[in-house]
């Protein structure tokens, strides 16, 4: 193998805005007078500053994850300020056309704590983008995996992560699925935890992460309305959840009246897990 390729573990997140490329597919040629021209605008308008204030707020999700101190508990501050420009410096992110790339190293210095708090950020981060992106109506699907990748240009990783996220994420049922390696790399940090600060810190870590990831009708997937978010102060508020589930709602009642079964089927499974996880919040099914 050539010296200058490193490969080693990576988390990845793909996800992928749904519907976004109907849109853009009705600009079929150039424009030929001021009207069509004006509706390309429009379209490229809307279409893009929606891409741009996803990304925006997965951001803003991800850094507000660090006035959470229960994470950093028992770690002086210096460590604790270590930690925190650490974890913003190995998070990557990419964009490609209507879809978000999110990568963390899972090697070298980022062996324990530093790159699982990255991982608890992305995984917070995906859970509460789901709800908001549903409020705005308009979904994602996501996929996310911890596997070998190697970093062809700066910040890019390709490998075996990257396609297996893809593959999560292009199971087409609005979700963010979660992958074996990740479940799998997490319960083998768990068992290896040294018995030291960072350890401890990294074993909080582990557990944070486990509450965020649940089972559901057999597919691992990002518990975007569980536990693990509930018992974050000002994650979501209730308005969000039922704004979320009234979507859910209307759009299986629109694909059901409009005879699409397929996508009928996938809001079905959607509106199973919100009515699954409404008594957590205090809510009822419809």
């Amino acid at each position: 193998m050539n010296d200058s390729i490193k490969v080693g573990y990576y988390l990845v997140a793909f996800i992928d805005i749904v519907g976004q490329r109907d849109i853009l597919r009705k600009m079929t040629s150039l424009p030929r007078d001021k009207n069509e021209e004006q509706y390309f605008i429009t379209i490229l308008q809307q279409s893009s500053e929606y891409v741009k204030e996803l990304r925006r707020q997965f951001a803003e999700y991800y850094k507000s994850t660090s006035s959470n101190s229960s994470r950093l508990k028992g770690l002086p501050p210096e460590r604790k300020k270590w930690y925190k420009e650490r974890r913003s410096s190995i998070t990557w992110y990419r964009g490609i056309s209507d879809s978000y790339i999110i990568t963390v190293p899972c090697f070298g210095d980022h062996r324990y704590g530093v790159h699982l708090d990255a991982v608890f950020s992305c995984l917070y981060g995906l859970a509460v983008l789901f709800l908001w992106a549903l409020v705005k109506e308009k979904p994602f699907r996501g996929g996310i995996e911890i596997d070998l990748g190697t970093e062809i240009s700066q910040q890019e990783v390709y490998g075996p992560v990257l396609l297996k996220s893809y593959e999560l994420e292009n199971k087409h049922f609005p979700c963010i699925f979660v992958g074996e390696g990740l479940t799998g790399h997490l319960d083998r940090l768990k068992t290896n935890c040294p018995n030291n600060i960072d350890g401890r810190h990294t074993q909080i870590n582990i557990d944070n992460c486990s509450k965020l990831i649940t089972t559901f009708k057999g597919n691992k997937m990002i518990d975007f309305m569980g536990e693990g978010v509930k018992s974050i102060p000002n994650a979501i508020v209730l308005p969000m959840i039922k704004d979320a589930y009234s979507y859910v709602l209307r759009a299986e009642e629109e694909f059901l009246k409009a005879d699409n079964a397929h996508l009928k089927a996938y809001y079905e499974q959607l509106r199973e897990y919100f009515e699954y996880r409404l008594p957590i919040w205090g809510l009822r099914a419809h």
